[in-house]
């Protein structure tokens, strides 16, 4: 039915240089975490009548990131977010039908145009919480009567963002 591509931000902007000089001088420059994404293209098998019926389809596999506090010993807060850099789906079909969950968590949400906090850790190099890992699962909601047999494709975005408290 759709294959979602996965992006990753990579684009240092001016303002992205200003931080990143402010950050020298503090605590957290002295902080590197590297962050692993495993798991190609998402993609969705072809929905059955039983997927419309229960008003969704799974993809067939998830994105399982892993967090690596690699230098410094400073405790502090890693931040994973995810949103969409496409505003729709294609075909007529709306970004927010695209829904992600994490794999310890039972509730699902609607993807949006706006980082959404998928999970936060106190981390410290080589300690609490270090490495940590989960796995995002995603799917697809359908309705018989506006979901068209179609190819759906949208791009997003996972963003691992530090703070020391």
């Amino acid at each position: 039915m759709s294959i979602l591509g996965r992006k990753l931000h990579g684009g240092i902007t001016g303002a992205g240089i200003s931080v990143a000089l402010a950050l020298l001088a503090s605590p957290l420059a002295a902080q590197k975490t590297d962050l692993t994404l495993g798991g190609a293209i998402i993609t969705f098998p072809a929905p059955t009548a039983t997927d419309y019926i229960n008003g969704f389809v799974n993809s067939a596999t998830g994105v399982t990131y892993t967090l690596n506090a690699t230098q410094g010993n400073v405790s502090h807060t890693t931040t994973i977010s995810i949103r969409s850099t496409s505003a729709n789906l294609g075909g007529g079909k709306i970004i927010g039908d695209l829904q992600w969950r994490r794999s310890d968590l039972a509730t699902w949400n609607s993807i949006s145009l706006t980082d959404t906090q998928v999970e936060q850790r106190v981390m410290v190099r080589n300690g609490l919480n270090d490495p940590w890992s989960n796995t995002i699962f995603f799917r697809m909601v359908l309705t018989w009567a506006t979901d068209a047999p179609a190819t759906y494709s949208a791009n997003y975005q996972i963003t691992l963002s530090q703070t020391v408290p």
